[in-house]
């Protein structure tokens, strides 16, 4: 068996609010949206390739929410288009130490989306202030 259709999951408190995030302010277009009752109860947003599952927290699952973390490693050709769209969007990203240095991302439920880039190079990424 190869090459698995495998997608993270972000459980969110209030998925039109997180819908919008990822839509509106990072950039990711919308793929499909499951509503009830007129709100979002599930949806799947996706960048560059990467598809993202944002999930509304429900009673057994109301804890869940802000505790998702997605990693994505890019090659040499992939640092730039980031950068670029992260530029465009004026979207200040945090760094960290996870093994290398980080490239962070915050979702309103504080999920992390977490870069590694090549050869670690950060410049020319707005990052937060320590």
């Amino acid at each position: 068996m190869n090459n698995l259709y495998a997608r993270c999951v972000f459980f969110v408190r209030d998925a039109d609010e997180s819908r919008a995030f990822y839509t509106e302010r990072l950039g990711f277009s919308l793929d499909w949206d499951f509503r009830e009752d007129g709100r979002t109860e599930v949806c799947q947003v996706s960048l560059f390739g990467f598809e993202l599952i944002l999930n509304r927290v429900h009673d057994r699952t109301s804890d869940r929410a802000g505790h998702g973390r997605a990693f994505v490693g890019l090659d040499d050709g992939q640092r730039e288009p980031l950068r670029e769209h992260l530029s465009s969007r004026s979207i200040t990203a945090r760094r960290v130490d996870w093994g290398r240095p980080t490239l962070v991302l915050e979702d309103p439920d504080r999920n992390e989306l977490f870069f590694w880039l090549p050869g670690d190079d950060l410049s020319g990424f707005e990052l937060a202030s320590s």
